[in-house]
């Protein structure tokens, strides 16, 4: 324990929430490009991205400056047509298929809004939730919704066959990431847009995690399909709460009313944080790169494991992976179940003892963002080996 640490713990007594974590919690006081830094300035190269949010790294000078511009104009919410017509345009160059755009002030809203719409555009209430487990903060109740474990198309078939008449949409998370990163076998997305077109089902994409992340039109562009609507957020805001529904142009536009007559717009600084994220993701090298550095990362982490005879497996798409703890390879959600939670927080605890931050829980993706340079991948992967090399001596019998 550092000393500034222990000091702000011992101020903390008032504070439940910061006491019942600190024992598995940092306490950053800095981030800067692909590093955070507690309180007493320990410096870690970080794979938790910010849940996703910091795809360009943290505090990057382009968007510092727009978001000091735009704090410099004192606009207060609510009052922001400008930012709003900017952002769209920067949007259609990423996402020409969207015909409507809608923001709100987080990644979760969106996802709400987008339940509502489509109830009142198909008068039914049920959704499919098409992936490992309920999408994470997914805003529906559990007697609305049937989840679908796994990428098993027979039962959206099944599902839709028996049950169309009560079914709004199909939500879709392209990678699983509720179970990690597993991501749709090939072919499989077209196929449920298919289902639901067929059914009058809404086909709902969830890229609040591969929006922007997995190449420039997000998942749905890399599938090669045009779902009904998308909900993003995370990198789009790269680091500022936005939320983001984007609606085909072949799909009715949702009156005011079914979202209770007001919507909760986003504040003038997130909107110019996402138009700053934008401008620089127009550069195709950013994507390159972001994608060398995922697989170079990924690519050494499981040579090392196979060196050191560990059960660790990654899977990636674009700048997200996850590790599990399997000596199998994971391509559904029974065999991420499988993986070994306890083998894997007994990695990452050892890593960050190493100066290397990964998601705490298991099943969990991590990012690489821009800022993360050949010699942050380098660092990291010696961390890897270190600790892989001293798990294999403890375990020796």
């Amino acid at each position: 324990m550092g000393k500034k640490r222990n000091e702000i713990m011992e101020r903390a007594r008032n504070l439940p929430r910061v006491r019942d974590l600190v024992e598995s919690r940092l306490l950053i006081q800095k981030a800067q490009g692909a590093r955070l830094f507690d309180v007493d300035n320990v410096g870690y190269i970080d794979y938790t991205g910010g849940e996703g949010a910091a795809i360009v790294g943290y505090a990057n000078q382009y968007i510092s400056d727009a978001v000091k511009k735009a704090l410099t104009n004192g606009i207060p919410a609510g009052f922001h047509p400008p930012a709003e017509v900017d952002l769209v345009e920067s949007l259609q160059h990423f996402l020409p298929w969207v015909g409507a755009w809608y923001f709100f002030r987080d990644e979760d809203e969106a996802f709400s809004r987008a339940l509502s719409w489509a109830r009142s555009r198909t008068g039914r209430k049920k959704f499919l939730i098409f992936g490992a487990s309920r999408p994470r903060n997914a805003p529906v109740r559990g007697e609305d919704c049937h989840v679908i474990p796994g990428w098993n198309l027979q039962a959206v078939e099944a599902a839709l066959g028996a049950g169309a008449s009560e079914i709004a949409g199909v939500i879709v998370d392209p990678i699983m990431s509720g179970r990690g990163v597993i991501p749709a076998p090939e072919g499989m997305p077209a196929r449920i847009i298919e289902l639901c077109r067929a059914a009058g089902v809404i086909s709902i994409f969830d890229e609040r995690l591969t929006g922007f992340r997995v190449g420039r039109g997000g998942a749905a562009e890399l599938v090669g399909v045009t779902p009904d609507a998308a909900i993003y957020g995370g990198a789009l805001g790269g680091g500022f709460q936005i939320g983001a529904l984007g609606l085909a142009d072949t799909v009715q536009e949702p009156e005011i009313s079914v979202w209770g007559g007001r919507e909760t717009l986003p504040h003038p600084v997130a909107l110019r944080a996402a138009d700053a994220v934008l401008s620089i993701l127009k550069n195709d090298a950013v994507f390159e790169r972001l994608e060398e550095r995922c697989l170079q990362l990924v690519e050494g982490i499981n040579a090392l494991a196979q060196r050191f005879s560990r059960q660790l497996k990654v899977n990636h798409l674009g700048s997200i992976f996850a590790v599990f703890a399997s000596r199998e390879d994971v391509s559904d959600h029974a065999q991420a179940e499988a993986s070994d939670a306890e083998v894997y927080k007994r990695l990452v605890s050892a890593l960050r003892e190493e100066g290397v931050l990964f998601p705490q829980e298991a099943r969990t993706p991590a990012f690489v963002s821009s800022a993360h340079g050949a010699k942050d991948i380098e660092e990291t992967l010696g961390a890897f080996e270190r600790v892989l090399l001293r798990l294999h001596q403890e375990d020796l019998p």
